[in-house]
């Protein structure tokens, strides 16, 4: 999150505003915004791999007979920690991300 927060989502801001022409795009260090997006995507994976671990070894959340309420706090956080982040993965992956590759494309000539 703060390669997302301190390089990609600044430079999407930039090419934002560079295709409303409010000020003009300034070279990446990174090259093309598909070095940072592929790195966010392999971090996505990863993250996606490490909770599916998770719900496994739970067994999808399934609390033990003698569960006390922390215990089912954290079942319902994790489930909910989970869809959120789903949520947030489908975002970036499917509508964020192809946007700023197609706002760039339009840019650079």
């Amino acid at each position: 999150m703060v390669k997302e927060g301190k390089v990609l989502f600044p430079y999407i801001k930039a090419l934002v505003a560079a295709e409303n022409n409010t000020q003009p795009l300034q070279a990446a260090h990174f090259g093309t915004v598909q070095n940072p997006i592929n790195m966010m995507e392999m971090e996505h994976e990863l993250v996606g791999k490490n909770l599916e671990e998770i719900r496994e070894l739970s067994k999808n959340y399934l609390l033990p007979e003698d569960a006390c309420a922390s215990y089912s706090l954290l079942y319902r956080m994790l489930d909910e920690f989970e869809e959120d982040l789903h949520l947030h993965i489908h975002l970036e992956n499917n509508i964020l991300f192809p946007k700023a590759l197609e706002i760039e494309k339009q840019l650079k000539p």
